[in-house]
């Protein structure tokens, strides 16, 4: 059997390596015919690409800007219609780098040239510290250099937006399509899918520390879930990983490779979309510069925009959607008043992080480098989880406080995931290339401080107890907080993205909703949204899974209005 030649024939099928490099490669033992085969499928799959791509055609039925977690999906989903011609325009490269499929690599892609590497603004809750955001600049988005980790969300997540007006988004119904998209491996469960795209299951050799993570979360009285991706998340688990044969199996590999095979989805990378075009207030197509040249592509039938918490917004208001008086201080065009564009932008907050010197050498990453999770309460009183502390199977720490851990480090990261606070993403130039202003407000509510230091008590007891004790050497990051103003103050200096930036064109029917129940923007024919930005509110769990579903839902709803199969 041919083992990890996932990133190899990812390489053959975006044209990086020729079959020579890919023979030369394949491991010694390995059935010569079967890589024979994998490699004229994957090289056919890259001509049919190169192809389309070298006789790009002025309009096509459907346009998708992003091949992050959710463009990914509803490209591939609309071009399961053959009689559809599907463009999808990614601004960055191929997800081939080795980073991307070794799964404990995620931190290494962080401000290289696969990163957008956009930092928020200063903090002001945070000590007016910046803090880097991660977003993947690559085809498969952020979901090619997350930590490979497959959540739902927890039920109440759902049936909120559906109780706020979000038909056809309550938890039974979208539970159904998450099943539909999932291929688990894991022991046989009611809840979960076996016949879906994206591989899915729990990691079957974890980390010695994240076994002692999930006996000291029980050693405290958290009980232990078999699956949090069922009626309740309450409880310590390992986490379920999307790999195969160890290596990344992100939404790229899942939805869009097969999709590349097909003569009617044409994947254009290292395509700059600059504005969306209109002819009044219809969507008609995008402006993109792709080569060093600017060039116009015709939407017939919609434009569907999948850039993600941060580029969603910034590209909605450069094309005149938003807020009118701060459109017209940047002398931007308005055509669309939408004030809620960038407003609302939700993250959860990660604390980096408790370390632990380790007594020796730190046990081999294997997995994804932070294997295990729980879900509890801040307070009993809460109708469900808020925090999501998870292990750290490396030093982990603010740029601030790095230097008081040694290299033989592990941390066990404190966090919350329903935050009280929410920020902004907003323009200071009309130049689609400056970056635009990130201000996450983590911390800008006391309760959010509150829960946090429910966190940081229950994970510095966890870290402290007797299954970490065969490893823990000392605490190293923030050793003894006496009092709740040393606790607020290390909260304060070690706060950082958990990598979810999400709700910033949200979904919804009151006033300051962008786009409404079926992720069609208001005020604009021709124009939906369909990424983590349009979710009412954020998730009680890591975002990717939930991002997907945004684009497994659009192309539902587009299907059913153009009754298409």
């Amino acid at each position: 059997m041919i083992t990890k030649t996932g990133r190899l024939l990812h390489q053959v099928l975006h044209g990086e390596i020729n079959h020579a490099d890919y023979m030369a490669a394949i491991q010694q033992g390995d059935s010569a015919e079967q890589a024979e085969q994998q490699y004229a499928e994957a090289h056919k799959t890259f001509e049919n690409q190169q192809s389309l791509v070298n006789n790009l055609s002025d309009d096509y039925d459907f346009i998708v800007v992003g091949a992050g977690s959710g463009g990914s999906v509803t490209a591939a989903r609309l071009s399961e219609n053959p009689d559809w011609r599907v463009l999808l325009l990614e601004a960055g490269s191929a997800d081939t780098h080795q980073d991307v499929f070794t799964p404990h690599r995620w931190p290494n892609l962080f401000y290289g040239d696969l990163d957008w590497g956009y930092n928020t603004i200063n903090q002001q809750h945070a000590n007016n510290r910046v803090v880097h955001c991660p977003r993947g600049k690559m085809t498969g988005g952020s979901g090619s250099m997350n930590a490979t980790v497959w959540v739902w969300g927890h039920p109440m997540d759902y049936d909120s937006w559906a109780y706020h007006g979000n038909q056809g988004w309550d938890y039974q119904n979208v539970r159904q399509i998450f099943k539909s998209m999932e291929n688990y491996s894991g022991e046989p469960d009611m809840y979960r899918g076996v016949n879906g795209p994206m591989p899915c299951g729990p990691n079957d050799d974890p980390n010695p520390l994240a076994e002692a993570f999930v006996k000291g979360a029980i050693e405290q009285g958290i009980p232990y879930v078999h699956s949090y991706n069922g009626p309740d998340l309450n409880g310590v688990s390992y986490f379920e990983l999307n790999r195969k044969d160890g290596e990344r199996f992100n939404v790229s590999r899942a939805y869009l490779v097969p999709a590349m095979a097909r003569p009617n989805l044409t994947v254009l990378k290292k395509a700059d979309t600059r504005k969306l075009t209109f002819t009044g207030t219809r969507c008609t197509g995008v402006e993109v510069v792709v080569d060093g040249k600017l060039r116009n592509f015709k939407a017939k039938q919609e434009t569907i925009v999948c850039c993600g918490a941060i580029n969603t917004p910034k590209l909605l208001m450069l094309s005149g959607i938003g807020s009118a008086p701060e459109l017209a201080a940047l002398n931007i065009p308005v055509v669309v008043n939408l004030p809620g564009v960038g407003k609302h932008l939700q993250d959860h907050i990660l604390l980096a992080g408790i370390n632990y010197e380790c007594k020796g050498e730190l046990p081999e990453l294997k997995g994804n480098a932070a294997e295990a999770t729980l879900w509890w309460k801040s307070n009993p009183a809460l109708h469900s989880p808020d925090i999501q502390p998870v292990v750290i199977e490396f030093p982990f720490a603010t740029p601030e406080l790095a230097a008081a851990v040694p290299e033989n480090s592990y941390a066990i990261a404190p966090s919350l995931v329903r935050p009280a606070s929410s920020g902004s993403i907003s323009l200071s130039s009309n130049d689609p290339s400056v970056a635009p202003n990130i201000d996450m407000n983590y911390l800008g509510c006391d309760a959010d401080i509150n829960a946090l230091i429910a966190s940081l008590d229950l994970c510095q007891d966890i870290g402290n107890s007797s299954a970490f004790a065969e490893y823990r050497k000392q605490e190293v990051l923030p050793g003894p907080l006496k009092t709740k103003a040393e606790k607020i103050d290390f909260i304060r200096m070690s706060t950082t993205t958990y990598f979810h930036p999400t709700s910033s064109c949200r979904m919804g029917i009151d006033a300051m909703a962008v786009v409404d129940p079926t992720l069609k923007v208001y005020g604009v024919e021709g124009l939906r949204i369909a990424d983590a930005s349009a979710m009412p509110e954020i998730t009680s769990g890591n975002t990717n899974a939930p991002s997907m579903l945004m684009g497994e839902q659009v192309v539902r709803f587009i299907k059913a209005e153009h009754k298409a199969g």
